[in-house]
This record gives C-alpha cells, sequence and structure tokens, in this order.
C-alpha cells in the first residue's frame, strides 16, 4: 500500500474514532511504528490531527480542514455521480466559472469534448483540462493555498470582478441545520462570493455527507444557488426539506 493510500485510510479511521494508537494501526496497516508515526507527522502538517505520545487526536474545529488530496479520496463515488449530473448544465458556447474543490475538479473530466471557455482559480482544474483542445482556459492570479490547491487572495477577488460568466460551478465543505453554506477558512469564502457574483447562474456541487456539517465562514445559503446539485446517497426526509424550502436541489444517480 503507497503512503498516500495509507493515510487517507488512516484519516477515515480517525474521524470515526476521533483517538488513535500508533500501535493499533501498525498492526492494522502491517508497518513500523515508525512509519506510522511519520504518517501522523504529515497529517498533523495539513492541520487535521494533533500528535501525542502514542498516538493522535482529531482536530474538530470549525476552522480546520483537511488537505486537497486527503479530501479527493474521499465520497469518491458520490462526487462523481454529481460531476456527470453537472456536466449535462454545460453547452457549447459557454463560460464558465470552475472553483476549487475535489468535485468541482471532477466535473471538468467530463467536458472534454465541450467548446467552452472555463476561468478557474484552480491549479488541480488547470493541470486536468490543458490538454483539451476545444477549452479555452482562463487561470486566476493570486496567493497559492496549499489546501485548496488553488489561488485564494484579493487579487484573486480582483481579478474574478472583471469577469460575467454564464454559470460557476461552486464546491463547498459544509452545509449546516440552517442550509447555510460554509468552509473553514474566511479567504475561501470571499473568493466563493465572488465567485457566485459574477455568474448569471450558481451551481453549488455538495455531497451528502457534507450535509449537517458546520464550518467558521459562511459563504451563502442554497437558496442563493440556482440549482444545488447532491448525490442518492442524501436521505429523503433531508432532500425533501430543502426542496419544500423552496430550493432546486437534484440528486444524481449517474453511475
Amino acid at each position: 500500500m503507497q503512503s498516500v493510500e495509507r493515510r487517507m485510510k488512516i484519516f477515515e479511521i480517525l474521524k470515526e474514532k476521533k483517538v488513535i494508537q500508533v500501535v493499533d494501526l501498525a498492526s492494522v496497516f502491517h508497518v513500523s511504528n515508525m512509519t506510522i508515526r511519520r504518517d501522523l507527522a504529515k497529517l498533523e502538517e495539513q492541520g487535521v490531527l494533533t500528535t501525542h505520545y502514542g498516538g493522535a487526536t482529531l482536530n474538530e474545529g470549525v476552522s480546520s480542514e483537511p488537505s486537497f488530496q486527503l479530501k479527493s479520496g474521499q465520497s469518491q463515488k458520490y462526487k462523481e455521480m454529481i460531476a456527470k449530473e453537472a456536466a449535462f448544465l454545460v453547452n457549447d458556447g459557454d463560460s464558465i466559472f470552475v472553483d476549487c474543490g475535489t468535485t468541482t475538479m471532477e466535473l471538468v473530466k467530463y467536458l472534454q469534448n465541450k467548446k467552452i471557455t472555463i476561468v478557474t482559480n484552480s491549479w488541480r482544474v488547470l493541470s486536468e483540462i490543458k490538454d483539451f483542445s476545444k477549452i479555452k482556459v482562463i487561470m486566476a492570479p493570486g496567493e497559492y493555498d496549499v489546501i485548496s490547491e488553488g489561488v485564494l487572495s484579493s487579487s484573486t477577488i480582483s481579478f474574478i470582478q472583471q469577469y460575467r460568466v454564464d454559470k460557476a460551478f461552486i464546491s463547498t465543505q459544509g452545509v449546516d441545520e440552517h442550509f447555510d453554506v460554509c468552509v473553514p477558512m474566511d479567504y475561501d469564502a470571499q473568493v466563493k462570493r465572488s465567485i457566485m457574483n459574477c455568474a448569471k447562474h450558481a451551481i453549488l456541487l455538495v455531497d451528502h455527507t457534507k450535509f449537517n456539517q458546520s464550518y467558521f465562514a459562511k459563504h451563502g445559503n442554497l437558496k442563493d444557488f440556482d440549482v444545488v446539485i447532491t448525490d442518492c446517497g442524501m436521505d429523503d426526509a433531508t432532500f425533501n426539506q430543502i426542496k419544500n424550502c423552496g430550493i432546486s436541489i437534484v440528486k444524481a444517480n449517474r453511475e
């Protein structure tokens, strides 16, 4: 097992148990205690846990966020469903903004044959589409953020304010009980708000695991989006509650 895959699995265990021990993980993964300590040190650098003698504890604060790499390993099946559904909203000739995020990155994989313009602040998105010959790409400037693997700064916002796109595809980290849409970091929320404001139609891509999750910085409410796309893992009660509030929500089930 590669170290990246092992760290993703350690993170999944940690989310469930909240506290983990080095010796237990070494036994589970059949590696040395030293290897596990290196894994935990790497995860601590990313801000998702705090190490202590013999193990580690999950950081559950509203301002903590796992790295892009860790997030990309979570709920992959659901993200692909959402991305496929969202791709049907993109037509030849459209200009779209694609936000930083693991689900939005999945979206661009299904846009290869569309003749469109993509504006993005995500270096991961740029890397994914750089060889798509039909797509014109405009990359936002700004300060690189290692967590999102994109640019998030005041210069990014100033750049975005110069554009008016047909559709913006936006990700988030959580949706709380009031349907407020939120992320751990304020500068990320500010950039997302500017992306919403530059689009004729704002579309939120959010898998069901992110509901009833609250984070530090609000960047909108579900009602602020023209369409909310989630996945078939969402329970019917929550789905109907959102729909009854007059919010346009779609449950993707495309395999």
